[in-house]
């Protein structure tokens, strides 16, 4: 007997269909499209300042504007052996993946750039994982929710499990943003690195 699937947060499981649709259109896209290098950069348009609200996808490794915050997802990979947080949500025991699964680990910072303090929650992280919709791994991820005040920032081991040899998809909608964004190292994401603003 297998057990039940964990249930998404209602805010997070709400947004998901709009995630999942964001991300094969993407995928739609790009494979009529091509990878959008011959036509100068990724093929988007917006309407409006993008940061502020609105279903989104980012990069890995690049700063993006979120509101108030700016979160930079580091790494999203598989993970055979997931390293551990030295603050963890839970203390129980860790569960092993079952036959055919993996975990995956994200590292993403958040910094609050506004007057007004943020909370950032872990459990505000989903991973799409193929078709599957994953929640965190608790035992391996932290450190536990906090808000931060003004220039101060937290960073984030996330752990997730699902099946093996797929290419994760972070999904992150926290309380404070109207929208949901969507981490994946198949997208080129124009923001802020730490040497150069991409133009």
């Amino acid at each position: 007997m297998t057990s039940p699937r964990p249930r998404l947060p209602r805010r997070l499981g709400s947004r998901v269909a709009l995630a999942v649709a964001a991300a094969v259109a993407f995928a739609a896209c790009m494979a009529a499209c091509g990878d959008g290098d011959a036509q100068g950069g990724i093929g988007t348009s917006v309407v409006g300042d993008p940061t502020l609200s609105g279903d989104r996808e980012a990069g890995i490794g690049v700063a993006v504007p979120m509101g108030d915050a700016q979160v930079t997802v580091r790494a999203l990979q598989d993970a055979f052996q997931p390293v551990s947080p030295s603050q963890k949500l839970s203390d129980a025991t860790p569960v092993a993946p079952a036959a055919g699964e993996s975990f995956y680990q994200a590292y993403v910072r958040v910094e609050n750039q506004g007057q007004m303090p943020l909370r950032v929650d872990p459990d505000d992280f989903g991973c799409l994982i193929g078709n599957v919709m994953s929640t965190i791994e608790p035992t391996r991820s932290g450190p536990p929710a906090r808000s931060l005040i003004f220039g101060t920032s937290i960073d984030l081991l996330l752990t997730f499990r699902g099946p093996a040899g797929q290419d994760p998809v972070l999904i992150y909608s926290p309380s404070w943003y109207d929208g949901v964004i969507a981490f994946s190292s198949q997208v080129e994401t124009r923001g802020t690195t730490t040497t150069e603003v991409l133009q």
